[in-house]
């Protein structure tokens, strides 16, 4: 199956919307091939502050800087991009210690006084980064890619035998459902639910560090007139089903770290399934050198998609001095 293109992104999540861009305002003709609708895809349901979570790999760091450029950049139209630099504060709970923000963030201070923190937080640091709304930025992205001429086509899944025959270079952005065309690859889905509430006047964001014991976790994003609450961690679930009972303690955890968000009303629920890898993998095949897997961010496909885009364009232009082998 070789379509009309020089390569062939599969995937519609924000790694293969980010790939397609870069590689279309490269000079690449490019399509791009969606097995699922935006509301499927794991990057709809992404709370989506800038940081390292849930991956692994010895350049993330240099990859998720990257992308903070662009994010900086993109923050400087909030309406239209939906990336917003915000703060706000991590904090644990008893004698864990909640870790630095690490490189990259802005206005970094160790809180003084447990007093600014909710009940039974002891320690924590103010930070700012950027936050993205991902309604607004996936229309955003795609919206960059019209103006390239690029469209996203949904359609069938495709099998691990159609894969190298995509097209002359093929860009796997596949998430949570790399195994269905890498069969044997160990991605592995870390279900994650968020709840969309209305903002009653909060504009500076919590995130909770903890000891990942019970599966849920407490983070509180606000997105203009929107709130996005979290959260739940459950290794290797796969449904996408919302449950109201999971739905009900993130809700309650939030409210007692931001009483202002007591008789909030659920506007909507969204289950996302995290591409969890014990190693990010952005590299060419070793089989099909035309093929570039970009796949395994965990909880941080957001924080590294430009950064990983970058070093798929440059594999890409690798590729295109291979010979094709299927």
């Amino acid at each position: 199956m070789i379509v009309n293109a020089d390569v062939v992104v599969l995937g519609a999540g924000v790694s293969g919307l980010t790939c397609a861009i870069r590689l279309a305002e490269a000079g690449f003709r490019v399509t791009v091939h969606s097995a699922d609708p935006p509301a499927r895809i794991t990057s709809y349901a992404a709370g989506a502050i800038w940081g390292c979570y849930l991956v692994a790999h010895d350049r993330g760091v240099d990859w998720s800087l990257r992308s903070l450029e662009i994010f900086r950049d993109l923050a400087r139209e909030p309406a239209v991009t939906g990336v917003r630099m915000t703060s706000g504060v991590v904090a644990s709970r008893g004698d864990l210690k909640a870790d630095h923000p690490g490189p990259g963030a802005e206005d970094v201070q160790p809180v003084t006084s447990t007093a600014t923190l909710p009940p039974g937080f002891t320690n924590g640091w103010w930070y700012r980064v950027p936050l993205i709304d991902m309604v607004v930025y996936l229309a955003y992205l795609t919206a960059r890619l019209d103006d390239c001429g690029v469209r996203v086509q949904v359609g069938g899944r495709v099998t691990p035998e159609q894969l190298p025959r995509l097209g002359t270079t093929v860009v796997n952005c596949t998430g949570v459902d790399a195994g269905d065309v890498v069969p044997g690859d160990p991605v592995r889905p870390i279900r994650g639910d968020l709840l969309v509430v209305g903002n009653p006047g909060i504009d500076t964001f919590f995130v909770e560090h903890d000891d990942d014991r019970d599966g849920l976790t407490t983070y509180v994003l606000p997105h203009g007139d929107r709130v996005m609450l979290g959260g739940s961690r459950t290794d290797g679930d796969w449904s996408r089903q919302p449950d109201p009972e999971r739905a009900e303690q993130i809700l309650q955890r939030c409210v007692e770290a931001e009483p202002l968000l007591a008789g909030a009303r659920v506007l909507d629920h969204r289950v996302g399934l995290r591409p969890a890898r014990k190693r990010l993998r952005v590299e060419a095949d070793g089989r099909h050198p035309h093929v570039i897997h970009n796949y395994g961010h965990g909880g941080a496909g957001v924080t590294l998609s430009w950064g990983c885009a970058d070093e798929v364009l440059a594999l890409t232009g690798a590729a295109a001095r291979t010979t094709r082998r299927c």
